[in-house]
């Protein structure tokens, strides 16, 4: 028995031992979720009535709460809700229902987790109890939700963007329930609506859904008094139309007088306009679809779940699943100088994604459109921004699974492998054309929309949007050099970054095509410079200056 004792004994000191070693390599976060700025842009009194108008320019995402007399209603909140919480405890509020304009596809929603912890009832339009899995009341067209003894939610059915699509009226139950707000979700934008083309798995086609939103349109969006405010869901950047406004809100009567959606008098040629040139449906979406339908996991499991790995773990992780994608949100020049070998640039941008700089973009939406929902992923952050890029992958639906711990420093200081880029910078036209004419097998990739491109570009430059670059990287010559830009050097980065993990030798041009135009533009196809352009290298140049200082 003795013997056995002090087998047993061993075998707990090296279990014990190997606990703390597997801790040690892998531990998980030990803060808690963080509040990540609001977005809180405007707080809009009507007749009374508080609107608190939250937006995300990363994601070109909107969210709101309506509120009267300590009672509130939360329109297409985000996944992250601890913002909205917090507002809520400080204005002493009492949330009474979460209004969803339809099923999202571009992002997350909060809805599941704020009815879990409030208690809040979840509104969406007809058809969704059925293909949700979770308690919901449906709402059918000039259904009433009751807010205080003046003001109440009035829901009319508007489906285009999707069957169960519906917009919400803030109306004055005393002045004869007039309409003062509408927050329009994806059916009316600012200078644009929704995109006809994401319910196909419905058995409904894109043609389909445009004749529904033309009538949505004409026959309750058009028809509402010119003085309501629209509020919608998305504004410029985002997927889920084309040539949104950068404007966060207007009004009925102005958009009727100049969103080009508006003016058509027939249905054939709106259809027409509506499905032809819509933006690249990101892979991601129908992966927050099947998220939304059951209710996303809180955002506290996500963090909870994410371990963070020590640099030579990492490494022995990497070499053993190759299928693992690497994301480094470090800024382009920080990922330019060093970066883990196969990492892929997505530069995470302003604390929260709240602004977007002139040398930023929508990060989350880039990862949903380049990356595969499905795949492992491991984040590579600066110190102390670990837990923020986990969150806001997850409102995308993306589980980080591994955290770098320590960051690149890190990773440096243990020795192994780096890789660097040059980035090519354009200061004269010489540089740009002494690129090209020293060697035939450099070839000028631009990566910008097809817009952007035909409005100006560098001669002879080849055209190849970001959107579809997962899908042809591998038609490009392997024994070509490629040097990427767009308009201010963020998406020729993920571009440049893209093409090296499969083997091409690429870079991109520091300040993009601002840059060329300003320094080049006798390089250019029209030779001139766009005002706007000068101002994005201003931008640029102040930025570089206070890196160095």
């Amino acid at each position: 028995r003795g013997r056995v004792d002090i087998h047993l004994s061993a075998m707990r000191l090296l279990v014990s031992s190997a606990f703390r070693a597997l801790s040690t390599s892998c531990r998980r976060f030990s803060q808690q979720v963080q509040v990540l700025q609001s977005g809180l842009k405007a707080v809009e009194s009507l007749e009374g009535a508080k609107i608190r108008l939250y937006y995300l320019q990363c994601m070109a995402q909107a969210s709101y709460m309506v509120h009267h007399e300590r009672n509130a209603f939360l329109v297409d909140p985000r996944r992250d809700i601890e913002a909205y919480l917090q507002d809520l405890t400080d204005e002493q509020l009492t949330l009474k229902g979460i209004l969803l304009t339809h099923i999202h596809a571009d992002f997350v929603s909060g809805h599941k987790e704020l009815r879990d912890r409030t208690g809040a009832t979840v509104y969406l339009g007809p058809g969704t109890r059925n293909r949700c899995q979770f308690p919901l009341t449906e709402l059918y067209d000039d259904m009433m939700i009751d807010m205080s003894d003046k003001f109440a939610i009035r829901a009319i059915h508007t489906p285009g963007h999707t069957p169960e699509s519906m917009t919400f009226l803030l109306v004055n139950k005393i002045n004869q329930k007039k309409p003062l707000a509408a927050f329009t979700g994806d059916t009316l934008f600012i200078g644009s609506v929704g995109r006809p083309d994401l319910v196909g798995s419905l058995g409904v086609s894109a043609t389909q859904m445009a004749e529904l939103m033309y009538d949505s349109l004409e026959q309750k969006i058009k028809t509402l008094p010119d003085d309501v405010v629209v509020y919608p869901a998305h504004g410029a950047g985002s997927p889920c139309g084309k040539n949104l406004s950068d404007d966060l809100w207007s009004s009925i009567g102005n958009e009727k007088l100049t969103n080009p959606a508006l003016q058509f008098k027939a249905v054939e040629p709106f259809v027409k306009y509506l499905t032809e040139e819509q933006p690249l449906t990101p892979q991601y979406f129908s992966y927050d679809v099947a998220l939304n339908l059951t209710g996303a996991p809180s955002v506290a499991e996500i963090v909870e779940q994410c371990r963070k790995t020590k640099p030579s773990e990492l490494r022995t992780i990497l070499k053993s699943d190759k299928t693992i994608c690497v994301i480094d949100t470090r800024s382009a020049e920080q990922y330019s100088s060093s970066h883990v070998p196969g990492s892929l640039s997505f530069a995470m941008g302003s604390e929260g994604g709240v602004t977007v700089e002139a040398w930023e973009g929508n990060f989350a939406i880039w990862v949903g459109t380049l990356v595969s929902p499905t795949r492992r992923v491991a984040v590579i952050t600066n110190r102390g921004q670990e837990a923020e890029a986990v969150q806001r992958l997850a409102r995308i639906g993306y589980k980080s699974e591994i955290v770098l711990e320590g960051g690149m420093e890190a990773w440096e200081e243990e020795g192994l492998p780096t890789e660097k880029t040059d980035r090519v910078e354009v200061k004269s036209e010489d540089q740009l054309m002494a690129l090209v004419e020293d060697d035939d097998d450099v070839v000028i990739l631009d990566v910008r929309t097809e817009s952007e491109y035909a409005s100006n570009h560098v001669t002879g430059a080849l055209n190849l949007p970001l959107s579809f670059l997962m899908q042809t990287r591998h038609d490009l010559n392997k024994t070509k050099r490629y040097v990427t830009y767009c308009r201010s050097g963020y998406r020729s980065s993920i571009a440049a970054s893209v093409l090296r993990n499969i083997g091409l030798d690429s870079t991109d041009v520091y300040g993009g095509f601002a840059a060329i135009s300003v320094y080049a533009p006798q390089c250019t196809v029209t030779g001139e410079v766009c005002p706007t352009m000068r101002k994005t290298v201003e931008e640029l140049e102040k930025r570089a200056e206070k890196i160095a200082a």
